[in-house]
């Protein structure tokens, strides 16, 4: 099933330098300014969260976990955790 998608209308305030980015966008997105804005707005918030993400990644990596089980242990291990949390579970 098709849906309409809700748009909001934003102003937003400009300088002559960002009207020009903006109307170069339209001209290589081949779109309009309102799609542009979006298309830029989509792509600036993929590169913040990638820069998030890559960000966590550092810290994950930079945790000391200390010495791994091995593998039978850590199934052991997973297991109990696993009884106490869902005693009632088969």
């Amino acid at each position: 099933m098709a849906y309409a998608m809700k748009y909001e209308r934003l102003e937003v305030r400009l300088d002559d330098e960002h009207i020009k980015k903006i109307g170069e966008l339209k001209a290589a997105y081949h779109s309009s300014v309102s799609e542009a804005v979006r298309r830029a707005i989509d792509e600036a918030y993929e590169k913040v969260m990638l820069q998030k993400r890559l960000e966590a990644v550092k810290r994950m990596a930079e945790t000391d976990l200390g010495e791994m089980p091995d593998p039978e242990e850590l199934r052991r291990q997973i297991l109990a955790d696993y009884d106490k949390r869902y005693p009632d579970l088969p």
